[in-house]
């Protein structure tokens, strides 16, 4: 490969980098709202009392 497309590509991989680095990807809307559900749904339905999930069995 010719050096000055090996500069150029070198340069454009630090800027994606870093362009990755400021701009975590985000998780879809639809992920998190199906992780706040399950969350709400775990929290509702684990017993307020202080006892164990098996101990009624």
């Amino acid at each position: 490969m010719e050096p000055f497309l090996h500069a150029l590509a070198a340069a454009r991989q630090d800027e994606l980098l870093a362009a990755a680095v400021r701009n975590p990807p985000r998780t879809p809307a639809r992920q998190r709202l199906g992780w706040w559900l399950m969350e709400l749904g775990l929290r509702l339905a684990t017993p307020k009392r202080r006892e164990g999930l098996l101990e009624g069995i």
